[in-house]
């Protein structure tokens, strides 16, 4: 993962947005809605991607809270680990194994085993519930 820098062309400063991070919430609420019908074991693959969607989307309605916007999502994650050390390093390395993952998926076809969601799925829960908690933080303090 590339270590957060401001100064990079994939780094913009942006004037702090509550609306947007609004619709990123409700895009996330969806998301998660598709998670939970999704089957286990069959369709292990699209609830990884689901779960990195959701992920993605709650640290860009952070970031957009914050004043800040990416089109890296290595940047994303290490946007959260510099800035929000509530998240454990193990937290950080988790989402970034599912942005690895979504990417293998996406790109190479790569099928994921359910053996990790269910190792994984109850952590992954907690981030995505923490990252809400944040999220509706900062939305809040921009009020």
């Amino acid at each position: 993962m590339l270590p957060w820098d401001e100064s990079s062309d994939k780094v913009s400063k942006i004037r702090p947005d509550s609306e947007k991070a609004k619709a990123l919430q409700k895009m996330t609420e969806m998301h998660e809605k598709r998670a939970k019908i999704t089957p286990l074991p069959d369709m292990a693959t699209l609830l990884v991607e689901e779960y990195y969607e959701i992920v993605k989307e709650l640290i860009t309605a952070i970031m957009s809270c914050d004043g800040w916007k990416t089109t890296s999502h290595e940047f994303l994650i290490s946007y959260l680990a510099k800035f929000y050390p509530e998240f454990t390093a193990a937290e950080i390395a988790l989402i970034d194994q599912l942005r690895q993952m979504r990417n293998d998926i996406g790109y190479r076809g790569v099928m994921i085993n359910p053996e990790y969601v269910q190792r994984n799925k109850a952590a992954i829960i907690d981030v995505i519930t923490r990252l809400k908690d944040v999220t509706n933080k900062r939305i809040a303090k921009q009020h």
